[in-house]
């Protein structure tokens, strides 16, 4: 009798635990993997100009990658990379002298600029500041992106797409941008506006 009660309770044990590790594989993984598509995003930066002008540019070949952890945001890391040969502004001749220039982005040399997360600080319940590193014409500094995140297909941050808006600034003199200082003010304002599918 005590025997055939011992194997009930294994019996019922071994279905518990079953169970257990049904669900466990079943559960939907807290860290999610998205990739940048350009398909309706852009990538802007904005410095004051003579005191009387924001000039604007815009680049057009940029990509990333997000991996979100959904139970604890502070886990997430973002990578990021802009090809500074992709500038598109009014001006062409202005483009090529920023572009080109070794007082400017010098891109022969420096091709791209890149940003990867070291810490994530959470601002609220959609958003969060990306601490990082930017390296950007041969010098790598500090850097924090301000990120606003926007559910996409699902409506909901686990979905299938997720929408960014992402904001930063740097003083160019930090990276050794420091000559026509008459011109063009020190303060450069970045605004990235992207869209992640879900791998």
């Amino acid at each position: 009798m005590v025997l055939n009660m011992f194997r009930k309770m294994l019996v019922v044990f071994v279905l518990v635990l079953s169970s257990v590790w049904v669900v466990a594989a079943e559960k939907e993984p807290s860290t999610v993997s998205y990739t940048l598509t350009r398909q309706y995003g852009s990538v802007f930066f904005r410095v004051m100009q003579q005191s009387y002008l924001n000039l604007v540019g815009r680049f057009d070949d940029y990509s990333a990658t997000l991996e979100i952890d959904f139970d604890n945001l502070t886990n997430s890391r973002l990578t990021a990379a802009v090809q500074m040969g992709s500038l598109d502004m009014a001006d062409g001749d202005v483009v090529e002298t920023l572009v080109n220039s070794s007082a400017w982005f010098n891109a022969q040399l420096y091709p791209e600029a890149t940003f990867t997360t070291t810490e994530v600080e959470v601002t609220g319940e959609n958003s969060a500041d990306f601490h990082g590193e930017l390296n950007f014409v041969g010098s790598t500094k500090p850097w924090t992106l301000h990120v606003e995140f926007f559910g996409g297909t699902d409506d909901s941050l686990t979905g299938s797409t997720i929408g960014m808006l992402a904001t930063g600034s740097f003083d160019r003199l930090d990276f050794g941008l420091d000559q026509y200082l008459n011109m063009a003010n020190e303060l450069v304002s970045i605004e990235v506006n992207a869209k992640f599918n879900r791998n």
